[in-house]
């Protein structure tokens, strides 16, 4: 092989790889039928975990929908499963699950902005934050 053959064989195989790191999965052992789930689903996520990350949380105390919504809960901080890092991979593995972003709001009352709240706490270069973001099922599964 010629140097330049090997040169573009070693960037598709570098570009290949980077692609398909990107690529949300989600293995067959765990699942949750969105028939089941609510029309709206409130998921409160926070920049706490080590090593990058978020840790999520579904209120479903006393719901009708806790059992679903617990494994929902348990599906979206599943590492291996869906891999959610930050609110954009919270957002397009909601969108994958069947729901779509309607709001998200400060943890504790309010509106997202500039002003964030007591939610918001910064220690030099790192802040600590909690947003509810609403998410309602896209038309198509809804009752």
């Amino acid at each position: 092989m010629t140097i330049k053959k090997q040169t573009l064989v070693l960037f598709l195989a570098l570009v290949s790889i980077t692609v398909s790191a990107q690529e949300l999965t989600v293995d067959n052992s765990s699942s949750v039928k969105i028939e089941k789930l609510p029309e709206y689903v409130v998921i409160t996520s926070e920049n706490t975990k080590l090593l990058g990350g978020m840790n999520i949380n579904i209120a479903s105390k006393k719901s009708s929908y806790e059992n679903v919504l617990k494994d929902l809960e348990a599906l979206l901080q599943k590492n291996r499963n869906l891999a959610i890092r930050n609110q954009t991979d919270l957002l397009n593995a909601m969108s994958k699950l069947g729901f779509d972003y309607v709001d998200a709001y400060n943890a504790s009352a309010g509106t997202v902005g500039a002003a964030a709240g007591e939610d918001v706490q910064a220690f030099g270069s790192n802040a600590k934050y909690r947003i509810n973001m609403v998410f309602r099922k896209k038309t198509e599964f809804r009752n």
